[in-house]
């Protein structure tokens, strides 16, 4: 955590030293884009399946610094997210299963103008808090294998005086249900954390 601190704050202090630059705050909602996928235990004793992404939010502040036709934005974000999975028991039924995943985004993103559209991308650091389940004693939450992880944002924006509108798609090399394991058997879905953020903020 001291280096994402450190490295953040140099980032923010050449922005400052080296642009004209702007300081603001940013909120918003974000899903996983999931696609369904059923993981079942060894001994077929459980399946627990991928049900649904619901809307989880965010909140933070970001630096704008133009360097000419270059802008360079890093934000420093508190990002909750939550899945629904189906867990079913065979005879002892089927129960919806909803987990909380909590990290501090830093991305570093750089883009351009083109009219009064911005195009943004970089990579996004991800240090990951907590992952909550609402079946505690079925489904338990696994230590982070990599607290600190890494993806890439791609996406647009534009402004509006002093509001500014984000639309991005995050890839990221960390798995979907990595953070759950019901039995000590480890769940282990295909499919990569990806997501889609769309967020409104405040130039000051």
């Amino acid at each position: 955590m001291k280096k994402i601190i450190i490295i953040t704050s140099f980032l923010f202090t050449s922005a400052i030293i080296m642009a004209q630059v702007n300081f603001g705050i940013k909120a918003g909602l974000n899903t996983f884009d999931v696609k369904e996928e059923v993981f079942k235990s060894n001994l077929d004793d459980f399946t627990l399946a991928v049900k649904e992404a619901q809307y989880g939010f965010h909140a933070g502040i970001f630096l704008r610094a133009k360097l000419g036709p270059i802008q360079l934005q890093p934000e420093v974000i508190f990002n909750s997210d939550n899945v629904d999975y189906t867990f079913d028991q065979g005879g002892l039924g089927q129960s919806i299963v909803n987990q909380k995943y909590r990290a501090i985004d830093i991305p570093v993103l750089v883009g351009t103008k083109i009219g009064p559209i911005r195009l943004l991308a970089g990579p996004v650091g991800h240090y990951h808090l907590e992952s909550i389940s609402s079946l505690e004693e079925q489904v338990q939450t696994s230590t982070f294998s990599d607290e600190l992880t890494l993806g890439l944002q791609v996406g647009a924006g534009f402004d509006i005086k002093k509001l500014t509108f984000d639309f991005r798609f995050e890839t990221n090399q960390s798995k979907l249900g990595e953070s759950l394991s019901i039995g000590g058997q480890e769940i282990a879905f295909s499919q990569n954390r990806n997501r889609l953020i769309a967020s409104i903020g405040y130039k000051f």
